[in-house]
């Protein structure tokens, strides 16, 4: 397929393109560190140096509308069907729909002030406190699996750990984990893809029903305030910046749930998809175990469930000898990135020996590095180490066709994944 073929098979999320683009970032990264794609009027970062050197410019490269194109047709065919609410419902599912313009949309100085306000409730020490909760239901959720039959990996164990351990950290009944699910789905639901009025009529919904539950939860921390995330939230202050607005702090719930649940499935989801077709690999894992936390590291490396973040030129500018003119929409490629073989020795291959392993895009870097990276690692950690310590294999069902990712460009994750547990 040539160059031209595999970029629009691509952004018609064609399943050829979406399961493993690989070989079209390589292409394009050979082109050079920067490609304009005419068609889309986007500009694509490939090189990993490059794109560290992007993040680090917040005021230059705006994240205002870090989720690229998809979001801007999303945002048209949505106010297609608002068009069709009363007043006050309008008002209110556009309040929802901005989601508080906090943190990965926001910039400087405002995305300072966010950072320095809620890094504390999400902490390393928190995390830590919170792993022998993380391992428990980790090993619950590993033990409840049936064993000898192929299960859907995702639905089973991917999907719910993350939900669960994320309603636990931010002190809310486990019995919402459901409803958790099903936000999460909405948040993300237009990026890099397409919906019809229907769907998104039904996201809409879900999206205000989040909004409702966490303004009420929110404000009752804010009265009565316990040993949760949520109530971390609620009380963030600093002695130099103004206090969250109710918008801003359900905005970072959204974003949490949105981001930090999903990402932490597609990461295990992959994850158990290279365990489940490397019989070797599981082997040298449940010979080591102390040697799965790398493991996790070269799965996000080369299977990023974010592949890239777009950011909007403010000024005109140039990178790597390319004029990038002001309002220009750029692509931060992620997955390029992880690949360049000028940063990683082989780096289509899984290493559990790589000396630079955490040198991977894949939470972002620099300003806007993800705020829950430590505790998407500490949840797909302890998911593996129960998968593995309570196997004694995982099997991939025979199939002629690789499994099925979602449709999308942007986010990257297995739609279901059928696994058999010995």
């Amino acid at each position: 397929m040539s160059l031209d073929a595999r970029t629009r098979a691509l952004f018609a999320l064609e399943q050829s393109q979406l399961r493993s683009p690989y070989g079209l970032y390589r292409q394009w990264r050979e082109i050079g560190p920067v490609v304009y794609l005419e068609d889309q009027d986007i500009y694509v970062v490939t090189e990993h140096n490059l794109i560290k050197s992007v993040n680090r410019q917040p005021v230059l490269f705006s994240s205002q509308n870090p989720l690229g194109p998809s979001s801007m047709l999303a945002a048209n065919a949505i106010a297609a069907v608002l068009a069709d609410f009363p007043e006050e419902a309008l008002t209110r599912a556009t309040t929802v729909l901005n989601r508080g313009n906090v943190l990965f949309t926001a910039d400087p100085p405002q995305h300072t002030r966010h950072r320095r306000l809620l890094n504390v409730a999400l902490k390393r020490s928190a995390i830590v406190r919170m792993k022998p909760d993380i391992d428990l239901i980790a090993q619950n959720a590993v033990a409840n699996i049936e064993r000898d039959t192929y299960t859907d990996l995702n639905q089973a164990l991917a999907v719910p750990v993350p939900i669960h351990c994320l309603a636990k950290l931010l002190g809310v009944p486990v019995n919402y984990s459901d409803k958790f699910h099903r936000w999460a789905e909405a948040i993300n639901a237009s990026i890099g893809s397409a919906m019809s009025k229907d769907q998104i009529r039904e996201v809409i919904q879900d999206q205000m029903d989040f909004w409702s539950f966490f303004e009420t939860e929110i404000l009752s921390r804010e009265q009565s305030p316990s040993q949760d995330l949520l109530s971390a939230i609620a009380t963030a202050t600093s002695t130099i910046d103004a206090p969250l607005t109710l918008s801003e702090r359900v905005g970072f719930c959204s974003q949490l749930i949105g981001a930090g649940a999903d990402t932490t499935t597609k990461l295990i989801g992959f994850a158990t998809l290279a365990l489940a077709s490397d019989l070797s690999l599981q082997t040298k894992l449940r010979q080591s175990p102390e040697k799965i936390g790398q493991f996790a590291e070269e799965i996000l490396r080369l299977e990023p469930p974010v592949q890239g973040m777009f950011r909007v030129t403010t000024a005109d500018t140039e990178l790597s000898g390319i004029k990038i003119p002001q309002g220009s929409m750029v692509w931060l490629l992620y997955g390029a990135g992880n690949r360049d073989d000028s940063v990683f020795v082989c780096p289509n291959e899984v290493s559990l020996d790589r000396p630079n392993s955490k040198d991977h895009l894949s939470f972002g870097s620099g300003p806007h590095v993800c705020i829950g990276a430590n505790l998407a690692r500490e949840v797909a950690q302890s998911v593996l180490v129960q998968l593995l310590s309570q196997t004694r294999w995982v099997t991939l069902a025979k199939t002629d066709q690789q499994p099925t990712v979602s449709p999308s460009y942007v986010m990257h994750g297995l739609a279901c994944l059928n696994v058999k547990l010995t």
